[in-house]
């Protein structure tokens, strides 16, 4: 968690640096380019004075001095000069031709009366070379213009040198942030992180798990308190229920068992009575019942308190196999066994997931009437198939959508032993853990009954 919210953070860093750097990187171009196209414009301004006189007085010997200052300053600075008329002849040009044609346009500018023409932004990719174009003489009364060559060398490696250094002014104080973040953001995610396991652990079924509330802001420090809370009185109320729940099954055991004692001292005294055999068969069917009852609500009692975990399919079955074919071998049916990708964990559900392979298969041997059962397992993406197959007179659609419900058993299967409560308690333990139990035909006839089990990276 902590490092998702560096990773949201990181861009929202790279952007504020961005927004400063870039108009401050834009900033430092100008004020160079502004810097040479002064000293360039400065520059003209003097040629042109000298170019105004000595086109005016139309003397020889002042444009032979002129040509000669244009010819040094080309060869001091690097920077060639031309000096272009009104009809585009070029009056002088000290690289001996005439000047670039990417000036045309600026050079008719300044012909028609226009101001200087100052060189673009320089940035380090720029052209090697930039131009000046000054107006020789003023307004309508322009009679020449002056074409300046500078280069850029300079220019793009001081910008560039500059923006180095912004650079490493921003990034600092951005990389000290993340690092800082780093223990802030353990210190404010870490209780919430906590808070979700802890979460997760209550909902698997461990009532005793707690959230840390030792450190942190104050309010994630009583959002915890209070979930603790929370957490200790659905754990007292879960223990009272269960304990009434345990104590009044141990409390009906004995007057259950009195009972049927004193209906089984009866049996001597029926004196052959048709009528009076049958109610003694009732009233011991009827006391049979009520023990079932009370040892299912136990065994749901002894199911509910082990917390659900996470396993591995064939450690979580053990050895269960020779159970299962021992219990099918007393029936007279045959077992098979067919779990692949045993090895992939899943999240065991409340009370074990040998517990409840073990209720399926009872069920299957004890109601199914058939010849076999198939215990089968499967990996999916969305998690583990586990399912098992009887071949025997199965329920109808409208029996499989009843099957769960507490206390409900098939008229079929009204005089065999049991309670109508594993299926409903199979079912809510699944439900628990994000998983669920699915009742489906068998193929040629039966009832299959399959247990999707949750990964266990979920």
């Amino acid at each position: 968690m902590r490092r998702r919210l560096l990773v949201a953070v990181a861009p929202l860093l790279m952007l504020l640096v961005l927004a400063v750097a870039i108009p401050v990187a834009g900033t430092v171009a100008d004020r160079h380019t502004a810097d040479l196209g002064s000293d360039r414009l400065g520059d003209g301004s003097r040629f042109t004075v000298a170019a105004l006189t000595a086109l005016a007085a139309e003397d020889d010997s002042s444009l032979q001095r002129l040509r000669a200052e244009l010819d040094a300053y080309a060869d001091l600075y690097d920077s060639p000069v031309w000096l272009v008329d009104r009809e585009a002849t070029v009056l002088h040009g000290t690289t001996g031709g005439a000047p670039p044609g990417s000036v045309e346009d600026s050079v008719q500018d300044v012909l028609a009366g226009q101001s200087p023409t100052l060189p673009a932004r320089i940035l380090p990719w720029s052209a090697a070379t930039t131009h000046v174009v000054v107006p020789v003489g003023r307004d309508s009364q322009v009679i020449a213009a002056l074409v300046i060559e500078a280069p850029t060398a300079s220019v793009r490696t001081a910008v560039l040198r500059e923006w180095g250094l912004i650079a490493a002014l921003l990034t600092v104080p951005a990389a000290l942030l993340v690092l800082g973040l780093w223990p802030l953001s353990r210190w404010l995610m870490r209780p919430v992180e906590d808070l979700e396991l802890s979460a997760v652990a209550v909902a698997r079924g461990d009532l005793d798990a707690r959230a840390a509330t030792a450190s942190g802001p104050p309010e994630l420090r009583g959002l915890g308190h209070t979930f603790n809370r929370m957490v200790e009185s659905v754990s007292t109320t879960v223990q009272r229920q269960q304990e009434f729940l345990a104590d009044a099954s141990h409390q009906l055991r004995n007057p259950i068992a009195s009972t049927r004692l004193a209906v089984e001292n009866l049996q001597p005294h029926l004196e052959d009575d048709p009528v009076a055999e049958q109610t003694y068969l009732d009233a011991i069917d009827d006391v049979d019942r009520m023990t079932a009852v009370v040892e299912g609500l136990l065994a749901a009692t002894r199911l509910q308190t082990r917390p659900a975990q996470v396993s591995r399919i064939d450690g979580a079955l053990g050895s269960r196999e020779r159970h299962w074919r021992s219990a099918c071998d007393d029936a007279g049916m045959a077992l098979v066994v067919a779990v692949s990708d045993a090895h992939r964990c899943v999240l065991e559900p409340t009370g074990g997931l040998a517990a409840a392979v073990d209720e399926l298969v009872s069920n299957a041997v004890r109601l199914s009437g058939g010849s076999s059962v198939r215990v089968e397992g499967t990996s999916r993406p969305e998690g583990y198939r586990l399912a098992v197959v009887d071949d025997g007179h199965g329920l109808t659609a409208d029996e499989r959508g009843r099957a769960t419900q507490r206390f409900w058993r098939s008229a079929r299967v009204q005089n065999v032993t049991g309670t109508g409560l594993g299926l409903t308690i199979l079912t809510q333990v699944l439900e628990d853990v994000g998983g669920r139990l699915v009742l489906e035909e068998t193929p040629g006839g039966g009832l299959t009954v399959v247990l999707l089990l949750p990964p266990a990276e979920e």
